[in-house]
């Protein structure tokens, strides 16, 4: 992005949990397809990559592919759940309160990016549909960095984009995962947690609000 921006300020958003609540909608399927096969959803273990994308975690497909009996392949059982949820999260809506933030603070001058772990097809796709990727001043998604969160990288990469320091910069995240990416990144965030992530720790967040509606940006600006 060109020009001076390093008087502006900037709001960054998560995408999944924050803008989409995929999240929540995920564990339901996830939960779904575990009744099914007579077996228990491990949505501890699960919480815990929730706003990440850790190459190491066992995926939810796992158990179900090694189950005795199972038919299905991993790669079977993970393109049918990611099938479903696209199909369902096609009907979501934004979350309470974030398109009326993103348009009023852009109206009043801030520079508005998204940050995500995801991939870019998934969340440019949404943020079409939604009417909210022409608002966006910069995208950083998974592809755009070498590490997702919980490192700063997705985030750094915001600030080298538009040319903003940490200092004018709130990030608005949904996770733990989320939370502690910001901490690193040494951006100031507040937590809006959805139904699946409620409990988690924010204790690194500046707050923690139950939505975005009625948020006013300037609070936390001088």
């Amino acid at each position: 992005m060109s020009g001076d921006n390093s008087d502006k300020k900037c709001l960054i958003f998560d995408f999944d949990g924050l803008i989409l609540d995929t999240e929540t909608s995920e564990v339901q399927i996830w939960r779904e397809l575990y009744t099914q096969a007579g077996l228990t959803f491990d949505l501890k273990a699960h919480l815990k990559v929730i706003g990440s994308d850790i190459p190491h975690a066992i995926h939810p497909a796992q158990p179900l592919a090694n189950r005795e009996g199972e038919t299905r392949t991993f790669e079977q059982i993970r393109r049918d759940f990611h099938q479903t949820a696209y199909n369902r999260a096609e009907k979501l809506a934004a979350m309470e309160g974030v398109a009326e933030l993103i348009n009023r603070a852009k109206a009043n001058g801030y520079l508005i990016a998204v940050g995500s772990s995801s991939a870019f097809n998934w969340v440019h796709t949404h943020l079409t549909r939604l009417g909210l990727i022409d608002r966006l001043d910069t995208l950083v998604t998974l592809e755009n960095v070498e590490k997702a969160k919980p490192a700063p990288d997705i985030f750094l990469k915001v600030l080298e984009n538009l040319g903003v320091p940490a200092k004018n910069a709130l990030i608005f995240e949904d996770s733990e995962n989320g939370v502690l990416a910001a901490h690193r990144a040494g951006i100031r965030v507040i937590a809006i947690p959805n139904s699946t992530t409620l409990h988690m720790d924010f204790s690194l967040a500046t707050a923690v609000l139950p939505s975005l509606a009625q948020f006013d940006p300037d609070l936390y600006f001088l």
